[in-house]
């Protein structure tokens, strides 16, 4: 355990993280990812019913069901909340860490000028199973491990009815990992999806997992480095879940 030995002060990392979006994706692809290409990925969402399109009342409640399948036949499934209140997460999760294939992590994202706590529990899958259910040939309640339902029930504002959920997707997703740029060990993400409402959208996530301790300077370095790049990203720093959501929900 990071941070506080105490449960109640846990925070295993902090998760920086800077987001560029449509043309200033592309040149910041150019600037930072690998030329040998990352891993690909199939990312999937769940919210609300697909009739009522314009409403993400998981997200709205702070919650995030996402599926991913990898070209390596791999896969997972992950309930996060964000933002995290520490009051809301009873003691047993707070000591939880790993049990077979779930792994929880609390950890702060920290984007732009907002730093935000996120609890996330996350199976490891086989992409068969992810396949079958986004697929639509097995419920999406299989997909998610029993500590996950157990996770919901415990810590979220909102019950969640894995049978009035809709899966939105996929997304596209390429992933650099360990990509070394002076001293920092950085995640590089490009996702990109075809919108039939308009024109395809394209981000690149930037991020490095630190230590509590430090994150500050860590941080400084990192936006120094992207200045140095000639790299500007989004002044916003709007996360790309949201915009993901609203683009699926929205061409549904």
């Amino acid at each position: 355990m990071t941070g506080s030995a105490e449960p109640g002060h846990r925070l295993d990392s902090v998760e920086i993280k800077v987001t560029f979006s449509d043309a200033r994706a592309e040149v910041a692809a150019k600037a930072l990812a690998p030329d040998d290409g990352g891993v690909w990925c199939q990312v999937f969402f769940c919210e609300g019913p697909r009739h009522r399109p314009d409403e993400l009342p998981l997200l709205e409640a702070g919650l995030i069901l996402r599926l991913r399948t990898r070209e390596d036949d791999e896969g997972d499934s992950t309930v996060k909340l964000r933002p995290c209140r520490r009051a809301r997460v009873p003691r047993h999760w707070l000591d939880f860490h790993r049990n077979g294939d779930d792994e929880l992590r609390l950890e702060s994202d920290w984007s732009g000028e907002r730093q935000v706590l996120s609890a996330a529990l996350t199976r490891t899958r086989d992409r068969r199973t992810i396949d079958a259910v986004t697929g639509g040939r097995r419920p999406l309640r299989t997909a998610f491990s029993h500590a996950q339902e157990r996770f919901l029930a415990d810590c979220a504002d909102l019950p969640v009815d894995f049978r009035e959920l809709t899966v939105y997707g996929p997304v596209r997703a390429e992933r650099w990992r360990g990509v070394r740029r002076r001293h920092h060990e950085l995640t590089v993400e490009r996702w990109s999806l075809t919108s039939r409402g308009g024109p395809p959208l394209a981000w690149l996530e930037v991020s490095e997992r630190v230590e509590p301790a430090g994150a500050e300077v860590v941080r400084a370095s990192l936006l120094a480095l992207l200045r140095h790049l000639d790299l500007q990203p989004d002044l916003a720093q709007q996360t790309k879940t949201r915009r993901v959501l609203e683009a699926l929900t929205r061409d549904a």
